[in-house]
């Protein structure tokens, strides 16, 4: 049964403090109001109110200034405040129609946004088999291994809890360097034993932005080494 939607319409004259405190005190009960948080995220965005308040972009301002919810986060309230409506997302969750977005995405098929449940999930099973599923019937990890499986040839290994937590790390500093339109990703699989993460869509003018995140890497890397050396 879906829920009635309970949230205002957000009016186009909604100014940056008033996007501030509503979503400070939306953080005071942050569980069940990720939609909401999405919607105000999207009108800073919208309305640029960052820029005009001299920050880099929406992404800049709530990472000064909001610091509770990190930016991949807001990224994904976002995408499901946009896609789908607040009855859709209090029945199914942020975090599962945010995962079927990306499962959209790697699997290249249609999604009716109004009615998102009656999707079919091709969910892996321990024999590397796959079998459908409506995406209403699937749990988040269901998702996930559906996700992983499109990702990669179904004869790779899964990537250790370690490798996947690097390059969530590298999708996180991505995120952070780059606009909030450009549609850069960041994918890993195993291939013979051998990691391999791919940056995908990154626009030419933006490139040094990639190469600044790897070396950073790099270097961190390295005084982690050093730092273990001398110790």
């Amino acid at each position: 049964m879906l829920h009635e939607t309970k949230f205002r319409d957000i009016s186009e004259t909604m100014t940056l403090m008033e996007v501030h405190d509503e979503f400070c005190q939306l953080l005071l009960n942050e569980n069940s109001n990720h939609y909401r948080m999405g919607l105000l995220y999207n009108h800073v965005v919208k309305q640029k109110l960052a820029e005009k308040a001299n920050y880099k972009n929406a992404l800049d301002y709530f990472a000064k200034n909001i610091k509770a919810v990190s930016r991949s986060t807001l990224l994904m309230y976002g995408a499901v405040a946009r896609a789908f409506s607040e009855n859709v997302t209090a029945e199914f969750g942020v975090t599962r129609l945010n995962l079927l977005l990306t499962y959209k995405e790697v699997a290249d098929i249609p999604v009716n946004n109004a009615e998102p449940g009656v999707t079919s999930i091709e969910v892996p099973a321990s024999d590397g088999t796959a079998a459908p599923k409506l995406f209403r019937e699937c749990t988040v990890e269901e998702l996930r291994h559906a996700i992983q499986r499109k990702r990669k040839p179904t004869s790779s290994k899964p990537l250790p809890p370690e490798v996947l937590a690097e390059v969530e790390d590298y999708r996180e500093a991505v995120i952070d360097r780059f606009p909030e339109e450009a549609p850069v990703h960041v994918e890993a699989r195993n291939h013979k034993g051998m990691v391999l993460i791919t940056f995908k869509d990154i626009p030419l003018a933006q490139l040094d932005g990639l190469a600044e995140i790897l070396m950073n890497r790099v270097y961190s890397f390295q005084e982690v080494a050093e730092a273990t050396a001398v110790g």
